[in-house]
């Protein structure tokens, strides 16, 4: 399945982004839309993967938690798309983002479904995190740009 990563352009693109964002990890378990977003909406660089017919398939964005240190949030993935390697180039994309920014560093919250491909990517466990809507248990994570650039 061929796919493009990139930022959302427009109002219409940003609604597209985060009605999929909305569906892919909120709507399962019965969350008000707006709950897909937060406070540093404003101050993060989104991206999406876009199927050829221009419609999102995966999105993710990363922010800036200090100068050197970056966190990735929201990340997901169509069904369809898993295993095709949508998420980790999108992944990728967010790293090479946040290289370019300074950051060396990144550190993410992971579903404990998602820890594995993470893992893949060499981010290390640090240890449990939240556990999302009562029910769904994460793993905080970290990866070290510096080390992965070597």
């Amino acid at each position: 399945m061929a796919f493009t990563i990139r930022s959302p352009a427009s109002e219409e693109e940003y609604a597209r982004y985060y009605a999929l964002r909305w569906k892919l990890l909120r709507e399962p378990w019965a969350q008000a839309r707006g709950s897909e977003k937060d406070e540093f909406e404003e101050r993060s660089h989104h991206l999406m993967a876009v199927d050829d017919n221009n419609i999102p398939v995966a999105v993710a964005r990363i922010h800036f938690n200090t100068p050197s240190e970056a966190r990735i949030r929201f990340m997901a993935v169509e069904p369809a798309y898993q295993g095709q390697h949508v998420g980790s180039t999108l992944l990728e994309n967010l790293e090479a983002h946040a290289r370019t920014h300074g950051a060396t560093t990144i550190v993410l919250s992971a579903r404990e479904a998602s820890a594995g491909f993470y893992e893949q990517a060499g981010y290390n466990v640090i240890g449990p995190s939240h556990t999302l809507f009562g029910c769904i248990p994460h793993s905080e994570m970290w990866k070290d740009l510096e080390e992965d650039s070597n």
